[in-house]
């Protein structure tokens, strides 16, 4: 019995297929899996309880209405459906962590992903590079980085439910080809030149992007969806620091805001600081939460609070941590003027806690007037 050798491809054949243990890249599919990683951390903090994420949905996301490009109109909408975009993103968020942790239909992920990034960034590009890291969806121009990468880089070829699929499909159809049994066209599992999904990827995340931009122009703005108050109104606050003095200052420090529902933005420039005996308890807020840098909270770490905006007639009591956006609603029912201070130990002396600017009219404390 002569044994014929096995068949060696000739050079002209190219190299050998990608799916081949030698060239899988395995770092490419470890991103994928950090990715996913990521995700199922965002899905962790929307399932729980403590969080009460679907309930304050609605007053998150008017909250972005005053760094909107087009205006809050289509915060408010999302607002107004809280119940269907909330779900929408917890499904969304759900499949991503899914899709990249387990490598299955890797390329839909990267382009569901890319089209949810395009939209997060778009409603809040005005924030999102007004101060870096500033908001929830700061990274996402990394995300966006990254879906491109696992795209180019052929993610889902290793390590993942989509080559187990493909292997498993190929081993059937030699099976069949080996019994003369007609071999269907390959369909799913056909290969996908990666230049020409790369092409429709880049396509939806610009679509989605330019239609996202062009409802915050077209939505006009109706109001806070139900609540006591019928209109809403924004407030913009900046600490920076004085350029003459160094001092930290709250600008404006005397400002009109009408009776309603308020939502307040806080953009704090000043430093890191650490506060041990701060109480960090948000209390006067809608839903007592005050947001930072996208996420609602109620107790805040005292590791970080560089500034308070507190209104003792109100009840009112906000934290700033230093290099952050804070974002917080209030329903003002009456009308006059409100003394504001910051109470966390800002001073300049040797006592920070008596020292200017701390109780210094125009720098850490002011006047709201309501009406």
């Amino acid at each position: 019995m002569v044994v014929e050798p096995a068949a060696v491809p000739s050079s002209s054949e190219g190299p050998p297929s990608v799916d081949s243990p030698h060239h899988r890249t395995y770092g490419i599919e470890i991103l994928r899996i950090g990715v996913g990683f990521i995700w199922a951390l965002n899905l962790v903090y929307i399932l729980a309880p403590g969080n009460h994420w679907f309930a304050n949905f609605a007053t998150t996301a008017q909250s972005y209405g005053p760094t909107t490009v087009g205006g809050p109109g289509l915060a408010e909408y999302v607002a107004a459906h809280a119940a269907v975009f909330s779900w929408v993103v917890a499904i969304v968020t759900t499949y991503l962590a899914v899709a990249f942790l387990l490598g299955a239909t890797t390329r839909l992920a990267c382009l569901v992903g890319g089209v949810f990034s395009a939209v997060l960034l778009a409603t809040q590009v005005g924030s999102t590079f007004s101060f870096p890291g500033g908001t929830d969806v700061g990274e996402h121009p990394l995300y966006l980085l990254i879906y491109a990468a696992l795209v180019v880089g052929g993610a889902g070829r290793a390590l993942s439910v989509d080559h187990w699929l493909s292997s498993a499909w190929a081993r059937q159809r030699a099976d069949r080809a080996r019994h003369g049994i007609p071999v269907p066209r390959r369909a799913w599992t056909a290969p996908l030149d990666y230049r020409f999904f790369l092409a429709y990827f880049a396509a939806g995340i610009l679509i989605a992007f330019s239609v996202t931009l062009g409802l915050m122009v077209a939505v006009p703005s109706t109001g806070p969806a139900g609540g006591a108050t019928s209109s809403v109104a924004y407030e913009n606050l900046t600490v920076t620091l004085n350029p003459v003095n160094g001092w930290p200052q709250f600008a404006p420090a005397n400002f009109t805001v009408p009776t309603g529902r308020v939502i307040f933005t806080i953009t704090d420039y000043d430093s890191v600081m650490n506060w041990s005996q701060c109480p960090c308890v948000t209390s006067g807020t809608v839903n007592g939460i005050e947001s930072v840098n996208g996420t609602n909270l109620h107790v805040l770490p005292s590791t970080n609070i560089a500034h308070t905006f507190n209104v003792p007639s109100l009840g009112l009591e906000v934290y700033s941590p230093g290099q952050s956006i804070v974002r917080f609603t209030v329903d003002l029912v009456n009308p006059g003027a409100f003394q504001w201070f910051c109470l966390a130990p800002c001073g300049t002396g040797a006592n920070p806690y008596s020292t200017p600017p701390m109780g210094t009219p125009g720098y850490m404390t002011g006047t709201m007037t309501v009406g």
